[in-house]
């Protein structure tokens, strides 16, 4: 008799191929839902330290200054009105906690909580 050698498959069946694609839509779904949140908060964390390094503004010309470059770069999540800014006479303090959440599918959603804040911390500035 003859010896006849089985060969055996190699690779990926198919149904290994659709879990794969499964998993790689579901990691670039959430990327795509994620990217944005992130992205948005380091405008905000931009703006705030471009903001504390100007003393001159006063509490109200830094939250309307906010609202204007919050407005250009599109940040939503946060407005004027929400930040916590102290001034001194040689510091400026600004402050901002927030909240995005980020809706997935039906009743599914993310909640993203950022605390942010930029200046001299005027708790530690001493006179």
């Amino acid at each position: 008799m003859q010896n006849k050698k089985r060969q055996h498959q190699q690779g990926l069946s198919l149904l290994s191929v659709l879990l794969t694609l499964a998993m790689m839509a579901v990691i670039g779904m959430l990327l795509i839902k994620i990217l944005p949140v992130y992205s948005e908060y380091a405008e905000i964390k931009q703006i705030l330290n471009t903001l504390s390094t100007q003393n001159s503004l006063g509490e109200l010309g830094i939250r309307k200054s906010f609202n204007e470059r919050a407005g250009i770069a599109d940040v939503t999540s946060v407005r004027g009105e929400n930040l916590t800014v102290v001034t001194g006479s040689d510091f400026v303090f600004i402050h901002a906690i927030y909240q995005r959440e980020v809706p997935l599918f039906a009743n599914v959603s993310l909640l993203f909580k950022f605390d942010t804040q930029a200046g001299k911390n005027p708790a530690t500035t001493t006179s």
